[in-house]
């Protein structure tokens, strides 16, 4: 009789291990995205927009089971990095950042090691354009790169 209680007992605690986290990071889905407001000397509105909206799209497939809370520009990063990520005189760069909320069981995704349940703030996203080229392209992410001012492999 102890058997099968141990049992019972068991199989109730796997089953709770195994929706437990299903319920508690169900929470980040109510979450909306909001924008900060754009005030840009250096590009136009739909610049900074266009370059806001690559990086929306593209956070899903990058950090995976997270939830983007806010998209934000800050002219200040593009003076102090803009230098280090041309890679000709020519070309323009631009610092988008993101704020985002992680899921409960959190892990590797991709470049990235995340925190469970954490909410991380100003992560940044540095994108790039020739001359003349209307489309921003993604040269990289994270805390360190921007930093190090340097371009993955897979990104150029």
């Amino acid at each position: 009789m102890k058997k099968k209680i141990g049992i019972v007992i068991i199989f109730i605690c796997g089953i709770l291990a195994f929706f437990v986290p299903y319920f508690f990071s169900n929470s980040w889905r109510n979450v909306a995205c909001k924008r900060g407001e754009i005030h840009s000397d250096i590009y136009e509105r739909e610049d900074v927009e266009h370059a806001m909206t690559l990086v929306e799209q593209t956070f899903p497939q990058e950090l995976l089971d997270c939830k983007m809370t806010k998209l934000s520009y800050d002219e200040s990063a593009y003076r102090q990095f803009a230098d280090s990520f041309r890679k000709q005189k020519s070309d323009e760069v631009i610092v988008v950042y993101t704020d985002f909320i992680t899921v409960f069981n959190a892990f590797h995704t991709k470049d990235h090691t995340l925190e469970p349940n954490a909410e991380y703030t100003a992560y940044p996203w540095v994108l790039r354009r020739s001359c003349g080229q209307k489309e921003w392209d993604i040269i990289g992410s994270g805390y360190g790169f921007l930093y190090t001012g340097e371009v993955s492999k897979d990104r150029r």
